[in-house]
């Protein structure tokens, strides 16, 4: 059975910085930005490195405003 997918949240908090939330079956990571562009390239580049992961950003009431999927391609190719 699959792991469930990674979760990686981009938000604003109340004194306007930008957090990424990384939630998964073993591990819970948050990281500040001082803008939107750079939690946001954090939050891809995090994105890239796993083998599957979501990225959401979400409004400050907690609906989902964007959200993307990101999988990786298996390296293993048959010849």
């Amino acid at each position: 059975m699959d792991a469930p997918t990674p979760l990686l949240s981009v938000a604003e908090t109340r004194d306007g910085v930008w957090s990424v939330n990384e939630r998964g079956p073993s591990r819970v990571a948050v990281a500040y930005f001082p803008s939107k562009l750079g939690a946001l390239r954090h939050a891809v580049r995090v994105a890239h490195a796993k083998r599957r992961c979501r990225v959401a950003v979400v409004e400050r009431d907690g609906t989902v405003r964007l959200a993307r999927d990101y999988e990786q391609k298996s390296d293993n190719v048959e010849a």
